[in-house]
């Protein structure tokens, strides 16, 4: 079922409404203080965490460079509503779990 499902839909029916359940919950004033962080740790951090975990893949398992980049990307792709969930649980501060659950949502809205 889900194989042959077309990608447009997914990109243009189901993302917008998890990111706009996403942005629902987000207090603005906390994201605020956080915003330029949340950009960097989205767009460069990515970048930088897929090229490392890239390289170390070329290099300790010394697989090709498409299975390396394969593996560098889907590992660079993640999503911490379990990890925002336990901090909130945990009574961690405002500031980490908001930078973690921004840094989703921005990730998550420049994915494709």
């Amino acid at each position: 079922m889900w194989l042959n499902i077309d990608p447009h839909l997914l990109l243009y029916a189901f993302l917008p409404v998890l990111l706009f359940g996403g942005a629902m919950g987000i207090i603005w004033h906390d994201f605020r203080r956080v915003a330029a962080q949340c950009i960097i740790l989205a767009g460069p951090g990515v970048l930088l965490g897929t090229g490392a975990m890239y390289l170390f893949a070329k290099y300790a398992f010394d697989w090709t460079h498409y299975e390396a980049a394969v593996f560098g990307s889907i590992l660079a792709a993640t999503d911490p509503v379990a990890v925002v969930g336990l901090l909130k649980e945990m009574g961690a501060s405002r500031v980490l779990t908001m930078q973690i659950a921004g840094e989703s949502l921005l990730n998550d809205g420049t994915d494709r």
